[in-house]
């Protein structure tokens, strides 16, 4: 495994974070905050924010990345993210929207993942361009799903690529082989393609990983313990910081504590001055060490920098940190 990720991303600053590049020309795309996504129903995989599209016709969005999903001839790459399909979508029959899709230059996609309408029933896919491996599913806005494609990529025309896809950690029909395919280049992440007219409806994507070996299911509530590798809100509500600690390959990993639910790049409504500060000073070290108990009002937002930084955060029982969905939309419509 990577350390800890070759891309982890989650939104949890507002933006599209570490990708490259965002193409929106109809405003289907957006990072919105618990509390927007509370007004339809809706809350984030984790932390306070989520990638949020909504259809509109033969609108096309979607943010690309051009460095971390670099994978050679032979070389594998494995994908992971959350995705949730709202009870609003509506397809119509035949029509296939692309989610995600590795590319080679061009771009000209490798492997892709999404949903289409099958004479009625609704179903997620992965295949080289399009649905060759399928998953019946019926659309749910609290229903989320863990998508996970494992790739190796063709060996310079050897015609010996393969794909194999996963829902949930189980893997969905056989592994695809005899792919004819290029050096990935970049990943494209959104309603990239497919659209048509008369789609609407609400898709949601939590966040994404890459790595040289399989990701596999996550535990969406992290008890009173998380790991942190990107950026996050690792508890939204009023809780007691019990311990924190931090480490990196270099000698320059820091973690930033603030107290806030919702982080925003610009925002002005909470503190920037941090409530917890660790550094680690050996490579490697792991650097714990606060006075604690500290407690949060709003939430426990964890920044991360350095060289390949890491941390873990916990809290003491009893909290009032939210643990549900039910209970982000609850808060997010008080808030």
């Amino acid at each position: 495994m990577a350390f800890p990720w070759l891309v982890h991303e989650n939104w949890d600053d507002g933006t599209r974070g570490g990708f490259d590049s965002e193409t929106d020309a109809t405003a289907i795309l957006d990072f919105p905050a618990y509390t927007e996504l509370a007004r339809g129903g809706f809350a984030p995989w984790q932390g306070s924010h989520a990638l949020r599209l909504r259809l509109n016709g033969t609108a096309t969005a979607n943010v690309t990345e051009t460095g971390g999903f670099d994978t050679a001839g032979a070389g594998t790459i494995h994908v992971w993210f959350p995705l949730l399909v709202g009870a609003d979508l509506s397809l119509t029959d035949t029509d296939t929207v692309i989610l995600f899709s590795l590319d080679s230059a061009g771009p000209v996609s490798e492997g892709v993942v999404g949903i289409r309408n099958n004479g009625g029933v609704y179903e997620l896919f992965c295949g080289e361009t399009g649905a060759t491996r399928t998953l019946p599913i019926t659309p749910n806005s609290k229903r989320w799903y863990q998508i996970e494609i494992s790739a190796v990529i063709d060996n310079a025309g050897a015609d010996d690529g393969t794909l194999a896809f996963y829902v949930d950690g189980g893997q969905v029909g056989a592994t695809i082989t005899g792919l004819d395919q290029g050096a990935i280049t970049q990943a494209r992440l959104g309603a990239v393609s497919g659209t048509a007219a008369g789609n609407r409806g609400t898709i949601l994507i939590g966040a994404v990983m890459a790595d040289d070996a399989r990701v596999y299911p996550r535990e969406r509530w992290s008890g009173e313990t998380v790991w942190v590798t990107r950026d996050i809100n690792a508890y939204v509500g009023p809780c007691t910081l019990d311990a924190a600690s931090v480490t990196g390959t270099s000698t320059e990993a820091v973690m930033t504590i603030l107290d806030t639910d919702i982080y925003d790049a610009t925002g002005v409504g909470f503190s920037r001055e941090p409530v917890v500060y660790l550094r680690n000073v050996t490579a490697n070290d792991q650097a714990p060490g606060f006075n604690t108990p500290v407690e949060f009002k709003r939430g426990v937002y964890v920044q991360l920098t350095g060289t390949s930084p890491q941390g873990w955060v916990s809290i003491r029982r009893p909290s009032g940190v939210v643990r549900s969905s039910a209970g982000y939309v609850d808060r997010g419509l008080r808030r």
